[in-house]
């Protein structure tokens, strides 16, 4: 049965009791305001940009909630600017925007894909964290901001600090006659668990479960590799590891997993067939949680679980959304405004979980958000939560993608191409992957020796045309990005 305050409409509710109560912030002037929107002006400037939000929540009354949040908590107190928020994402149409000369948001926010063709458009932060007295290491994790640097210089801020965890099926365990994991289950625990709950009946197949490792994407289950020793990409994004000895385990073991029948590829959102029953454990990344609340009914027994502990040790997905300043926004101090209300204030972060149930990225709120979550939907009040944060607070989440620097793009389709043979079983594991590892080798160090790519090098010329017709009083813009 579907208890009571646990609908996405019990969500919006307890959403909108905190924009009517108003956000308390800790130790923030800047998100401060009264309620209410500024008074219409022709004079009024309206400035674009950027809030991570949720595609499920991409309706008319979600998006009237979110502005109307903008206008109490940060145009009420700014005489002759309203600032209009955008869905994140489409980092490609603002690059366009931006070399077209048109007003692209201040503030970009986008997640995993869209780094490498944002990062050339990105302010440095650094100095405008100084200047504000942000003290990085205690506001966010060491991990957290590591994907984020290029070049010396800190890009862009998280948007949140969830890693990815497992949500399972208890009722189909129990079923089936099978103890729960704890949360110290290994690979092993875990191949084990996943095959006993594999089955065909009546023509319908069971999967044990969902595994982050794409067939025919470029970065297939990164913190499986890391977990068994190996990687996909050097530190300096030249060259391949997929042929060392830890990537070959660790692809020997999934693919054994998929071929078998017992694993299925897994997203960012649990598969359908956990609502179902046909998986009976399923890998999400942040709006998992909202996902479980609402589809999870009617009964279904379940819990979450953290990702199980690899050979070299536990290693998960570490969520890689971020907010960055446009790099030639005409006036830098209301984008680093706007930026700072997203990112770093409490403000928002307050408001976005209450009405998405996702993890804020800012560390200092994860003990509230476990209490708000149980709070608002009653459903949580005996799960584990602390799965979605505890890896990321301890340092076992790795980048959900990693780029070569020298032509990623075709980089990434050798890498798809030779994965999707590896799938279909037209060669084999230790040879795909050590072909893949010769291609892409090749290829990073043919394109180090040539001129970069046009697209990149009109990219970076118009960049920094950009940047010295609207000079910055703030730091120096980075212009060196992966993949250029």
């Amino acid at each position: 049965m579907h208890r009571p305050g646990c609908s996405r409409r019990a969500l919006f509710r307890a959403a909108a009791g905190v924009l009517a109560a108003g956000v308390g912030t800790v130790g923030c002037a800047s998100a401060r305001g009264r309620a209410g929107a500024p008074a219409s002006s022709a004079t009024v400037q309206q400035v674009p940009f950027q809030l991570y939000f949720p595609g499920a929540f991409q309706t008319t009354s979600s998006r009237q909630l979110v502005q109307q949040f903008v206008d109490q908590q940060f145009n009420a107190r700014r005489k002759g600017i309203r600032a209009l928020w955008q869905p994140s994402g489409n980092m490609s149409g603002v690059v366009a925007q931006i070399l077209a000369g048109g007003p692209a948001p201040v503030v970009l926010s986008s997640c995993c894909g869209d780094w490498p063709v944002i990062v050339p458009f990105l302010q440095a932060l650094d100095g405008y964290l100084q200047k504000d007295n942000i003290d990085i290491a205690k506001t966010w994790t060491t991990r957290q901001l590591a994907q984020f640097r290029a070049s010396g210089h800190l890009l862009a801020l998280p948007e949140d600090a969830a890693t990815q965890a497992y949500v399972y099926r208890q009722d189909i365990l129990d079923s089936l006659g099978l103890s729960y994991p704890d949360a110290g289950w290994t690979y092993e625990d875990a191949a084990r668990i996943w095959k006993s709950c594999t089955s065909d009946q009546g023509g319908r197949h069971r999967y044990g479960a969902t595994i982050p490792w794409q067939p025919a994407g470029p970065f297939p289950g990164l913190a499986l590799l890391h977990g068994f020793g190996g990687g996909l990409v050097a530190p300096d994004g030249t060259t391949c590891l997929l042929e060392g000895p830890g990537s070959v385990s660790a692809g020997h073991w999934v693919f054994d997993q998929i071929w078998s029948g017992v694993g299925t590829n897994g997203g960012g959102v649990p598969a359908a067939g956990l609502k179902t029953g046909q998986i009976v454990f399923s890998q999400g990344a942040d709006p998992t949680i909202l996902w479980c609340v609402e589809n999870l009914t009617g009964g279904a027994k379940w819990d979450f679980l953290p990702f199980p502990a690899w050979p070299k040790g536990p290693a998960t997905i570490f969520q890689s959304n971020f907010y960055g300043m446009n790099a030639v926004a005409p006036n830098k101090e209301l984008a680093w405004e706007l930026l700072r209300f997203a990112a770093v204030d409490t403000d928002w972060s307050r408001f976005y979980m209450h009405l998405t149930m996702a993890p804020p990225a800012l560390v200092a709120l994860l003990p509230e958000w476990e209490t708000l979550l149980r709070g608002v939907a009653p459903v949580l009040q005996n799960k584990t939560l602390k799965y979605w944060t505890e890896p990321a607070l301890k340092g076992e989440g790795h980048d959900a993608y990693a780029f070569f620097k020298y032509d990623a793009v075709q980089a990434n389709a050798l890498i798809g191409a030779t994965w999707a043979e590896i799938w279909n079983h037209r060669t084999g594991v230790t040879e795909g992957f050590g072909a893949i590892t010769r291609q892409v080798d090749a290829l990073q160090v043919s394109a180090a020796a040539g001129p970069p790519p046009p697209d990149a090098a009109q990219r970076l010329a118009a960049n920094r045309a950009a940047s010295k017709k609207f000079p910055s009083s703030g730091p120096a813009v980075a212009t060196v990005a992966p993949g250029l």
